[in-house]
């Protein structure tokens, strides 16, 4: 019994005891790191904190700087003249990203018909740089009054008032139409070559992407008509596009389809109808889906 309790006594373990000196240099360094770690995230939050309080003073005034050059790229030397005299007052002054933002939109408002407005800022030199693209436009067309009466021959409706087309604007008047659809009362690119004479009425808020996208595929065929178009009249209410050529034949086109397979077939059928019916044509391609094409002379559709 004796014995056994010796054992027990042998088997205790012992912690070994740090000297005082080792402590107070090992109470040191723990404090030392602590009190960086401290001062590290004191430093972080007052740096926020200081940022936040001067974003919300002035928004912006972090990023911006101090104008001191400018650069405008744009495709009319008017509208670029018109942008830099816009842009002087700027020079000498704090310029901030909602400072850009801002004038890209009233840049964009005040020219309606540049497809793109893009304005950088370069903390180099404090350069502020303007670049604007054109909005490519297709045709140069002309409102006519909304549809009462089938059109005459040569495309002109018969109607004794004119009243207002297109959104409001008076039948008579002229547009540019871009790729996209939109009605431009200016272009700032190339003009379009004029084929043909486009005359179209468009109910309010219509989108006529479908017709640009037409007229600028038509307009690239025009060397391969058998008889070349002198004018299209669009009725958009009516889904209605009448096309008349040089020798007077007029042509329903019916939808923006199948364009050159009908052009290929336009001049097969003008070609045949010429020895079997005198006078000017009427030809029917609104069933060219359907696989028909209805031949009349001038008068009987």
């Amino acid at each position: 019994m004796n014995y056994n309790i010796a054992v027990m006594r042998a088997a205790k373990k012992y912690r070994v005891k740090v000297r005082l000196k080792v402590r107070n240099r090992m109470a040191k360094k723990t404090g030392a790191v602590c009190a960086a770690l401290v001062a590290a995230a004191l430093l972080v939050y007052g740096g926020v904190r200081a940022r936040s309080l001067i974003a919300a003073a002035r928004p912006g005034e972090i990023f911006a700087f101090t104008v001191k050059a400018l650069d405008v790229k744009s495709p009319s030397e008017i509208i670029s003249r018109d942008i830099s005299d816009l842009l002087k007052s700027k020079i000498g002054r704090r310029f901030s990203p909602a400072d850009a933002k801002n004038l890209e939109l009233a840049l964009r408002s005040r020219y309606p018909a540049l497809s793109r407005v893009e304005v950088r800022r370069s903390f180099l030199g404090g350069r502020v740089t303007v670049t604007a693209a054109p909005e490519p436009v297709v045709a140069k067309i002309r409102l006519v009054p909304p549809p009462a009466y089938p059109p005459r021959r040569g495309g002109e409706l018969k109607r004794k008032d004119s009243p207002p087309a297109a959104g409001g604007q008076a039948a008579g008047e002229e547009f540019y139409l871009a790729e996209n659809g939109r009605l431009l009362g200016e272009t700032y690119g190339p003009a379009p070559a004029d084929a043909f004479e486009t005359a179209i009425y468009a109910e309010p808020g219509e989108n006529l992407a479908a017709l640009a996208g037409f007229l600028k595929e038509i307009k690239g065929l025009n060397e391969e008509f058998y008889s070349r178009p002198v004018s299209l009249l669009y009725r958009g209410s009516e889904g209605a596009c009448l096309v008349t050529l040089e020798n007077s034949a007029e042509i329903f086109w019916g939808e923006f389809a199948f364009t050159r397979s009908k052009v290929a077939k336009l001049n097969e059928v003008l070609k045949d109808a010429a020895q079997k019916i005198k006078g000017p044509l009427k030809i029917d391609f609104r069933y060219f889906r359907d696989g028909k094409i209805f031949v009349s002379k001038a008068g009987d559709i």
